[in-house]
């Protein structure tokens, strides 16, 4: 499962002066979602690992022209005039966007030097993180919905969608939860205080991010020791089933013609001894060679004390047996237990399916929706901790198209 990265929010700081005039500046709805999607290009959470970004900040002193930021599309899709995207950022209060006198670039304010990302950072926005889980991924969530749904809380800097990757469609898609950053820790305590939050009709699950993962923690270690009980429990099965199984039985055989059968093979033993009792021929006609299993234990020596140089005739070749010992007897008769215990399982399955219609497509719809909760919840859970850096769909890092794909996570 895969699962976008956390991203570092803006950080509440001292802002330049000059911005009084502005903030007084009536802002219209096309110009507060411009203003959010260049805070985003050159906040925090992008800039820590965006690429593309960085590699134009460094050609010119910080300064990206606007014909680059209109390459992306969420921006260009909110406008094409250049003079209404300044005009947009020149009234934000938050003082964290720069214009260039021409009015042609924009840069990251240098009294906003971006922090630097070290586990004391990353502690820290984790305290101000919320997780929220029981968004609509079947109806097509987007990002713009959420930003409108969180849009009334105070002050919310950065919201995540996390997605997971779905081999089938080979697409990234949404698990139906977010982490939202909030500027401040005290912010983010009273949104978990206000009590139940819904988003069409469901409600919600909100819990601080660090649960999320002490949660998570827990759920692993819980899964991890049910299946080392599961597999200490078959161990015990097969171990069960070895101790029964007979040893010095095993015979190994090698140089079987094209045409022997287990027929033939039983015959041409027989016809040494006619006391020996088979379990089973490991055998499949054309092989060159295959194993013979007795029922009594040390038959297999029985048999090579009836042979001459351990050889005899089967058909028309000369075939060479050796009595399976110490771990190659081992290796095997633990490989027919395995064996064993897998036919069990599959009688016992087949038994509970043929109990009738009624009973059986009952136990396969129990079936189908296992399958279901096992895929939901390696959807929405499949991270075991923190979440990795954000990948595309190759694979690799992301550069410009997932930066665009970011900034459209954040103000979509």
């Amino acid at each position: 499962m895969t699962e976008t990265d956390v991203q570092v929010p803006a950080v509440e700081e001292t802002k330049p002066e000059g911005n009084e005039e502005n903030a007084a500046a009536t802002v219209s709805t096309t110009e507060a979602a411009i203003i959010r999607q260049l805070e985003y290009y050159f906040g925090d959470a992008n800039l820590a690992k965006d690429k593309f970004m960085k590699d134009q900040i460094a050609k010119d002193e910080g300064w990206v022209p606007l014909d680059v930021l209109l390459t992306f599309k969420r921006l260009k899709s909110l406008s094409e005039d250049k003079k209404v995207i300044v005009d947009a950022i020149a009234k934000s209060d938050e003082g964290l966007v720069e214009v260039s006198e021409d009015r042609e670039k924009l840069r990251r304010h240098p009294e906003r030097p971006l922090p630097e990302m070290n586990e004391e950072r990353r502690q820290e926005i984790y305290a101000r993180t919320v997780y929220v889980k029981g968004f609509a991924p079947q109806n097509g969530t987007t990002m713009s919905e959420l930003v409108e749904f969180f849009e009334p809380f105070t002050k919310v800097t950065n919201i995540v969608m996390r997605k997971y990757h779905d081999k089938p469609t080979k697409k990234y898609l949404f698990k139906g939860s977010v982490f939202v950053t909030f500027a401040e820790k005290e912010q983010c305590e009273k949104f978990l205080a206000q009590g139940p939050l819904k988003y069409k009709g469901k409600e919600l699950i909100c819990k601080m991010q660090n649960d999320y993962y002490e949660a998570k923690k827990v759920e692993i270690k819980e899964r991890a020791e049910k299946i080392e009980e599961r597999k200490r429990k078959k161990e015990e099965g097969n171990n069960a089933l070895l101790a029964q199984l007979p040893t010095g039985a095993c015979v190994f055989m090698e140089g079987l013609g094209k045409e022997t059968t287990r027929e033939s093979i039983k015959e041409a033993i027989r016809a040494l001894d006619e006391t020996l009792e088979f379990a089973y021929i490991d055998y499949q006609k054309g092989d060159a060679s295959g194993y013979v299993r007795f029922n009594k234990q040390d038959a297999g020596k029985q048999l090579l004390e009836k042979l001459t140089d351990k050889k005899l005739k089967i058909d028309d070749a000369e075939v060479t047996a050796e009595l399976l010992v110490d771990e190659k007897e081992t290796e095997y008769l633990k490989k027919i237990a395995e064996e064993q215990a897998k036919r069990k399982v599959n009688a016992k399955n087949k038994g509970r399916g043929n109990r009738g219609n009624n009973n059986r497509n009952h136990h396969s719809g129990g079936n189908n929706k296992r399958k279901r909760d096992r895929n939901a919840e390696q959807q929405e859970d499949g991270d075991g901790g923190e979440p990795p850096v954000k990948k595309d769909a190759t694979g690799k890092e992301a550069t410009k198209p997932t930066a665009e794909s970011e900034a459209k996570a954040a103000a979509e």
